[in-house]
């Protein structure tokens, strides 16, 4: 399981920068369609905004401020649109502009003169880091994907091999051998060895009778 887990976030953040990067080459062929191949009507600035943004982290904070523009214009076909777009600080609100859009789409206006030197440069930045974006999950992935890889290899394995020269998990003792048992002993004479004297006639055999004391009758 861990080796589907790990590699997970990272190729998710990949698939995150791919579409990313697709929307912007999409945006950025519109604009060239809106440009080189579109229709040109007459429109009209009807009001300049500045947008501030503001970015903090921990203490650091900082402020970025965008001046943006309120367009008018009116197609061949008679109708009236309006939309909002950055542009040059040139530009006043009652001025009159040159609007572009791709064939049948109005509701992709541009008022950025073709070849506008600040949105290709926006395009070619975004490209850069989004590029660099996927190129970074992708190599995170991979090595996601061995250290997962190597991980499972280890917790399926039976068992490492004991080194050369050292013993594996020591088993049970054998059990000490039995002690041996005495030698018998030799039997115990009931008589008198072989050879002995026997003893004269007439030698007591018994034990000898104590006399009584006196009286005792």
């Amino acid at each position: 399981m861990i080796e589907y887990i790990l590699p997970a976030v990272p190729a998710c953040m990949t698939v995150g920068a791919l579409a990313a990067a697709a929307g912007v080459i999409v945006r950025r062929r519109r604009l060239n369609a809106a440009w080189y191949k579109g229709v040109t009507v007459e429109g009209r600035c009807l009001r300049t905004f500045l947008t501030t943004t503001t970015w903090q982290r921990g203490t650091h904070r900082s402020t970025s401020r965008t001046i943006s523009h309120a367009y008018e214009f009116t197609t061949p076909e008679g109708r009236t649109l309006r939309f909002e777009e950055n542009g040059p600080s040139t530009v006043f609100e009652g001025d009159v502009v040159a609007v572009r859009y791709p064939p049948g789409r109005p509701d992709l206006a541009t008022a950025r003169p073709p070849g506008d030197r600040g949105v290709k440069a926006a395009f070619r930045r975004q490209l850069a880091f989004l590029t660099f974006a996927t190129l970074l999950c992708v190599a995170v992935t991979a090595v996601f994907s061995m250290v997962g890889s190597l991980l499972t290899g280890v917790g399926d394995s039976p068992g490492l091999p004991s080194s050369p020269g050292f013993p594996s998990s020591p088993s049970a003792p054998a059990p000490l051998p039995a002690a041996p048992s005495p030698p018998a002993l030799p039997p115990l004479p009931t008589g008198p060895p072989d050879g002995f004297p026997t003893p004269p006639s007439g030698w007591p055999t018994g034990m000898p009778q104590m006399p009584e004391p006196p009286g005792s009758r």
